[in-house]
């Protein structure tokens, strides 16, 4: 039996033999590659509703780059201040002249409106101003009109009658940067007199200006010569506060007029004045303010006038009969408002303004020394609280000719500068007297000149 299950046996042993040598090896492909299992999904709960996408707002256009957020109202009352001190107007009060200047004005986007009033109540000198001002990116315009209608002072010797000078003008500003400006103007006056024999009678005055102004942009004085000369504000003293940062200013400009279109009058006039801050200690100063204005060129248009006939018939030469020799300011082919005066509140304030005091050629220097007596207070009086209140020593010197007669001064005063508030008004007050030192015949005199402003 054993013999029979020996070739089994053999068998069996020779395949366990052969399945225990390894096979040849086969080079295989390389597997393709597999995508990741994904995780098997947890059970969870069922997902809520959706809620609703919501609608992104309209865009807004981006603000400029130099706009600035608008700061919030601190309160509900001082806004209504602010509104209240916009709405009053600038006043201002010469004495012992007597004269009121009243301006409102309105700024709407770039656009500047602004009116004025000036009376005189001693002699009902009166003036109107209206003026629309354009801001441009580079440059600025003024149109304006005026009317103007004065009366000789009560009390005076003077026959004449009333003169008028009404017109218009456009008056450009070009500023480079903060300290330098240029200016254009054209403008046309008309002459109208009550005494209809007065050779200027009825005449138009067409001229333009150019000038060019450095420093300050606030004194009143130095913007008349490169600008509008009439309705300005004169105050009595150099406000320490309209000076700026600048330490100097300066201011020039040279008109011309001419016999176009309806122009009656020939002249070059030339005008400058300078002013100048000297620190003489961290709380007391100098203000030094140096005029001088020529005219360039000019005709003798006239040196006497018939006295007994209308019209008036003028000539120059030997004087004939029954004419009489006419005033030097009335000589020339230039209005006698366009004279240089050296006196007044701008000029030696001790001398009244008077056909001796202008000419054709002038020039005045003044000093203004300013001297604490408190500075940054508050000091209550009723409805007035005082601020700061400076003591002023004032020395003037000037000299004016005219067709070969010439005339000098010299003058010195003392006054006193304060700030105050009222109420919603911040005033400026102002008040010196000065006399003449040395004067020469016609120009010798005492003054006190007083002034109240109103700034914001």
């Amino acid at each position: 039996m054993l013999r029979r299950f020996s070739p089994l046996v053999v068998i069996l042993a020779a395949s366990t033999l052969l399945a225990q040598q390894p096979p040849t090896p086969v080079p295989q492909p390389p597997p393709a590659p597999q995508p990741a299992p994904q995780p098997e999904p947890q059970p969870t709960t069922p997902p809520p509703a959706p809620a609703p996408i919501p609608q992104p707002a309209p865009e807004q256009p981006p603000p400029p780059p130099t706009a600035q957020p608008e700061p919030p109202v601190l309160s509900r009352t001082a806004a209504g201040a602010y509104e209240r001190r916009e709405a009053l107007p600038y006043l201002n009060l010469y004495l012992p002249e007597g004269q009121a200047s009243v301006r409102i004005r309105k700024l709407i986007k770039n656009v500047l409106f602004e009116s004025q009033i000036d009376y005189k109540f001693v002699n009902g000198d009166i003036s109107t101003f209206l003026r629309y001002k354009y801001y441009a990116r580079d440059y600025t315009y003024k149109i304006a009109v005026f009317d103007t209608i004065g009366f000789p002072n009560i009390g005076s010797t003077s026959t004449q009658e009333f003169q008028r000078v009404r017109g218009g003008l456009l008056l450009t500003e070009f500023p480079r940067d903060y300290n330098h400006r240029y200016f254009w103007l054209v403008q046309d006056d008309r002459l109208t007199f009550g005494d209809v024999t007065t050779v200027d009678n009825r005449k138009n005055n067409v001229y333009t200006k150019i000038g060019y102004q450095y420093g300050t942009q606030f004194d009143e004085r130095l913007n008349s010569i490169v600008g509008e000369s009439r309705g300005r504000i004169i105050p009595v003293l150099t406000a320490f506060r309209e000076l700026g940062p600048q330490k100097l200013s300066v201011s020039a400009a040279i008109t011309q007029a001419a016999r176009l279109s309806t122009g009656d009058y020939k002249y070059t006039k030339l005008e400058a004045e300078a002013l100048r801050r000297w620190d003489l200690t961290p709380t007391s100063f100098v203000v030094t303010r140096a005029h001088l204005g020529t005219f360039l060129t000019k005709s003798t248009v006239r040196t006497w006038c018939t006295t007994n006939v209308f019209p008036r018939v003028c000539g120059t030469g030997p004087t004939p009969a029954g004419a009489a020799p006419v005033l030097p300011i009335e000589r020339y082919s230039i209005p006698a408002y366009e004279m240089i005066d050296m006196a007044g509140r701008d000029a030696l304030k001790a001398i009244t303004s008077r056909n001796a005091s202008a000419g054709t050629n002038e020039v005045h220097l003044t000093n203004e020394y300013f001297v604490p007596i408190f500075r940054n207070r508050d000091y209550r009086t009723f409805v007035m609280h005082w601020n700061t209140m400076y003591g002023i020593a004032y020395l003037g010197a000037g000299h004016v000719s005219i067709a070969g007669s010439h005339g000098n001064a010299v003058d010195a005063g003392l006054g006193t500068e304060a700030s105050m508030t009222v109420r919603d008004f911040d005033v400026l007050f102002s008040v010196i007297y000065a006399r003449t030192v040395k004067a020469d015949e016609g120009l010798k005199g005492s003054k006190v000149r007083l002034s109240i402003r109103t700034i914001r």
